[in-house]
């Protein structure tokens, strides 16, 4: 997995984000206030390992998740659209079509005949990337990706759905002789990586690589064999026990996989063989201890994790697989609403762990949407946080705090967003 950093992400014409949206992680050094504390150096900048994105309930905070994984999905299936293959189109996992990703500003009649953009730009093993392109009705009209190092070279460029207008350069020019197998509908990056380009395939695994969770609707997606180690486990139970269930002793799962469908091929086959898919039940338990009327254990008791746990400690269980494995590779997190279902404490905690040198020495990045204004308080630098607001056309925009005339440093910022001193919230919601 190569080694990389999100430095920002820009979405326009997408979801509420009829305009540019564009989000960044890189510090602005001229706010000086705890520098030190909540940055790492990238290159010759620093970049922000902690950010919060706030907003009212509705203006599009988790519309930035959305598009990032928007962005992932396209790139993911470029290669299976170019296949063409009848069978594996059908498939019931993979039903969507790239149209189905265009998702443009609904609210204005003249954005639906508008191109959705995307852009993200990146770090990787020493070098500035940033990968743009525009969709429209499930066509790709523009594709650019640029390298930045000492200068600034544009190795892809595409200016229609053809790919007789891709034109490639540099560490891309390997792929030339392969450039027809890019459709209307596909990413030249995408077949790029799929047939092997060492620099395509480094940065589609980096995008892949960002995890964005929901803790709304948090579901054990990333309870697996590779992440309940026993040393996993271990890790997970004593989180657990300090923050949730001081009871707990131990977790114990399993995975039973079972057949749910098996076809047969629709391609001639001299084996006749089928295609089947499987599912994955989890079964925990979990156990506990149990005392006696002296308050001395004298047992322990298994019992069904599900049934007996709250619903905050059934997400904070889900969510601590995902916050291990980015921190473990110094990767990117996104999660919205991350306060939802957890205590503020809790919540303080997993901060804690990506701005610890100690806990995260290889500089994962947390990006955050939440309502809880005690996360951006005086000790939270301005350029960590992020405000939504939404327009009476319905249009979101996206402004940061150290962008925001007379707000100074160290002030209470989550005082100033409740007073609505950022814009974000009506004085009155109730009045009519």
């Amino acid at each position: 997995m190569p080694v990389g950093k999100l430095l920002s992400i820009k979405f326009s014409n997408f979801g509420p984000f009829a305009a540019t949206a564009s989000f960044s992680t890189v510090a602005d050094i001229a706010k000086k206030e705890k520098l030190q504390d909540n940055t790492f150096i990238v290159n010759d900048f620093k970049c922000i390992k902690v950010t919060y994105i706030f907003g009212a309930n509705g203006v599009g905070k988790s519309n930035i998740g959305k598009g990032i994984l928007q962005l992932k999905n396209i790139l993911s299936l470029s290669p299976i659209l170019a296949s063409n293959h009848p069978q594996i189109l059908e498939m019931s996992v993979l039903g969507c079509k790239i149209v189905d990703f265009d998702n443009p500003f609904k609210f204005n009649k003249a954005n639906a005949d508008k191109p959705t953009h995307f852009e993200i730009e990146m770090f990787i093993d020493g070098v500035i990337f940033t990968y743009a392109f525009d969709i429209k009705h499930g066509k790709i009209l523009f594709e650019q990706l640029t390298k930045k190092k000492r200068r600034t070279e544009t190795i892809l460029i595409r200016t229609s759905p053809s790919f007789g207008d891709i034109k490639l350069k540099s560490e891309l020019k390997s792929f030339e002789n392969n450039v027809s197998v890019v459709k209307e509908n596909v990413l030249c990056l995408s077949m790029a990586a799929f047939l092997n380009n060492e620099t395509a395939d480094k940065i589609m695994q980096f995008i892949n690589s960002i995890e964005v969770v929901n803790m709304a609707s948090m579901k054990l997606n990333h309870i697996t064999r590779e992440t309940c180690t026993v040393e996993n486990i271990r890790k997970y139970v004593k989180i657990l026990q300090r923050f949730a269930d001081p009871t707990l002793l131990d977790i114990h799962v399993d995975f039973n996989e079972k057949e749910i469908e098996k076809s047969k091929m629709t391609v001639p086959d001299l084996e006749d063989r089928e295609l089947v898919v499987r599912s994955v039940k989890l079964d925990i338990a979990s156990t506990h201890k149990v005392y006696d009327s002296h308050n001395q254990i004298v047992e322990s008791s298994k019992l069904p994790f599900l049934q007996i746990e709250s619903n905050g400690t059934i997400k904070l269980f889900g969510i601590l697989p995902v916050i291990f494995n980015v921190l473990e590779k110094g990767g990117v997190l996104f999660v919205d609403e991350i306060e939802n279902g957890l205590h503020p404490n809790i919540v303080k905690q997993i901060i804690a762990l990506f701005i610890s040198e100690e806990t995260n020495p290889l500089h994962a990045q947390l990006i955050c949407t939440t309502h809880c204004k005690e996360l951006i308080e005086s000790k939270v630098r301005r350029d960590q946080v992020w405000i939504i607001n939404k327009n009476d056309r319905g249009e979101s925009s996206i402004l940061r705090v150290s962008d925001i005339p007379g707000i100074r440093a160290y002030e209470n910022n989550g005082s100033k967003y409740i007073d609505s001193a950022f814009g974000s919230m009506p004085a009155n919601i109730f009045e009519f």
